[in-house]
């Protein structure tokens, strides 16, 4: 398994690549960094990812949008972000983006190598960085997820018509419940928290929901349980951290050492086309 999964990131590595962009590294995002990848008869788990590029020097002259976009590569999504806009989902606390600093599915550019290891070195620390924002993130997407379930998503029509929701939204409102009170309840570093693979009756649940094997009346009542009970915990940690104040020192040391990276990348461009 493990195997499979670092060639689909390699092979998502080298279309970015053939597509022209300069890319930094590639992440695997999703069921392979909780525990929860699955490959069986009844389900198979998707390899998405989420890859860092830079800018090149004509973007920066040009004022180039900086690049935020998706790409559907045989079956599975590549997420592509540009170095500062990564930064800036870092900042917000986006869990989606915080858990690719914790993934053992990467794949690095050997010229970036030293300057993406000392961000993951900065992994618990920008996690803290907006710390109570991570809570109201992580409810605000169970919230969307409630709210996608039962939407006939044009990708999910026949899953839709064959149990009346989707079954991989109603995995993640459980899993962000799990999470929450992992992280901000129990103390359990992120990183450590978002990996259930040794938590055998809570992972054999969550697949099960995956795998659809509970009622749609059924789907609703977790869904809403859930959801409610993250939403409480959030409520108590926007009280718990009312004081809370921005970490500035992680954030500027962040900044530092992805401005050298452009101005790194830049340089070595120009030294290029001379």
């Amino acid at each position: 398994m493990d195997k499979y999964i670092y060639n689909r990131v390699e092979k998502h590595y080298h279309y970015l690549e053939s597509l022209g962009y300069n890319v930094v590294a590639v992440f695997a995002q999703g069921s392979m960094n909780y525990g929860l990848y699955v490959n069986d008869d009844e389900y198979k788990s998707d390899v998405d990812t989420k890859a860092i590029v830079l800018p090149t020097l004509d973007d920066l002259v040009n004022g180039n949008k900086m690049v935020s976009t998706k790409y559907d590569f045989e079956g599975e999504q590549i997420d592509v972000k540009d170095i500062r806009v990564m930064m800036d989902m870092w900042c917000k606390s986006n869990p989606a983006y915080l858990e690719i600093l914790f993934t053992q599915y990467c794949m690095f550019n050997n010229k970036y190598e030293t300057y993406i290891r000392q961000i993951l070195e900065m992994g618990d620390d920008i996690v803290k960085m907006n710390f109570p924002q991570l809570a109201k993130c992580i409810s605000g997407m169970s919230k969307e997820k409630v709210a996608a379930m039962e939407h006939p998503y044009p990708s999910l029509i026949d899953k839709i018509e064959k149990y009346g929701y989707d079954s991989k939204q109603l995995h993640h409102i459980i899993r962000l419940n799990r999470l929450i009170i992992e992280v901000f309840l129990n103390g359990i570093p992120f990183g450590e928290a978002l990996d259930i693979s040794e938590q055998e009756r809570f992972k054999n649940f969550l697949i099960n929901v995956k795998k659809s094997k509970y009622s749609l009346e059924m789907a609703r009542r977790m869904a809403i349980e859930y959801d409610e009970d993250t939403k409480q915990i959030k409520e108590q940690v926007i009280e718990q951290y009312k004081d809370f104040k921005f970490d500035s020192n992680t954030y500027n040391k962040l900044k530092n050492i992805i401005h050298k990276m452009v101005r790194y990348n830049i340089v070595e461009q120009i030294k290029e086309e001379i």
